[in-house]
């Protein structure tokens, strides 16, 4: 069996790859950067092709003799719909015989612009005539990362929407293990996979109340106005067009929140239960105090 993998170069990614090792025969991925073969060869891929998602030829041949195809769109591109189209155009023509998308919980919310183009991706992969699986990932525990020098230094978990509204969360970790639990099993064909970790969503204010437990000190969840919080230094030097599509979920996360999903589909996947926001928060403090002691970011280490 040889499973294709595109966007394997973030942390979502590299997180499948490891739990894809030793598990089949062949993982092939497609990357734009050549720079970052050596890299994922390391985590765990047995070939690196270079090609560009725009390109609908080059993600042909890529998946060309390949059994199965997972596609993990780039962030916020304005281009991610076209991009999903042409993987699987591409995929049905190279004989795929499954595709499986990384799409994004609530993906029929509309006024997060970055979810309509998964929706038209979805809809792409459900008429497409090729069996498909659907994972609908909600937010990453590990996207604390983010401002996790301002929450350890200063004692504030802050982001740039209300602390009141409530948030669904995914543990990393659990995500990986589902997903590669399906591309290696068969029987999950023509299912859409609502992919949560936490039992019911919880409001920033909880989760402070939670960094307070484990880091033995107070926590306070703030809110930064929204343009100030992007002026930031983790997102300096982004595509213009991506920073408007990220606005639009900071400002229904402060309108609605971001609830969905149900973590019972998970475990069912995992056959386990699933993390908790304070098993996550323990394992992830002694990541970043890892990385503290060895000069890394936790940023690029967050899984």
């Amino acid at each position: 069996m040889g499973i294709l993998i595109t966007g394997a170069n973030g942390l979502t990614g590299h997180a499948i790859l490891r739990q894809l090792q030793g598990k089949t025969d062949v993982v092939r991925c497609l990357t734009s950067n050549q720079n970052s073969a050596d890299a994922l060869l390391r985590l765990g891929a047995t070939e690196v092709v270079v090609g560009n998602l725009a390109d609908e030829e080059s993600v042909f041949r890529a998946a060309t003799g390949m059994t199965r195809v997972l596609h993990i769109p780039p962030r916020m591109k304005p281009e991610e719909t076209q991009y999903g189209k042409n993987v699987i155009h591409a995929a049905k023509r190279a004989g795929v015989q499954c595709i499986y998308l990384h799409s994004v919980i609530n993906s029929q919310v509309s006024a997060i612009q970055f979810h309509v183009h998964k929706r038209l991706v979805e809809e792409a992969a459900i008429t497409s005539g090729v069996p498909w699986v659907i994972f609908q990932p909600t937010n990453f525990m590990q996207n604390v990362s983010w401002n996790w020098a301002k929450l350890n230094s200063d004692g504030e978990f802050l982001f740039p929407y209300s602390a009141t509204q409530k948030v669904s969360w995914l543990d990393l970790d659990d995500y990986a293990q589902a997903v590669a639990k399906c591309l290696t099993e068969s029987g999950w064909e023509y299912g859409i996979y609502e992919c949560v970790s936490t039992k019911a969503p919880l409001s920033r204010v909880q989760l402070a109340q939670i960094w307070s437990k484990v880091l033995q000190r107070s926590i306070k969840a703030t809110t930064m106005p929204l343009d100030d919080y992007m002026r930031l230094p983790h997102w300096q030097g982004r595509d213009p067009r991506e920073m408007a599509i990220l606005r639009t979920m900071f400002q229904e996360f402060d309108n609605h929140g971001a609830p969905g999903g149900n973590s019972r589909t998970l475990a069912m996947m995992l056959g386990r239960d699933t993390t908790s926001y304070e098993q996550f928060a323990e394992k992830f403090f002694l990541q970043a105090s890892a990385c503290a002691i060895q000069g890394r970011s936790i940023e690029r280490n967050a899984s």
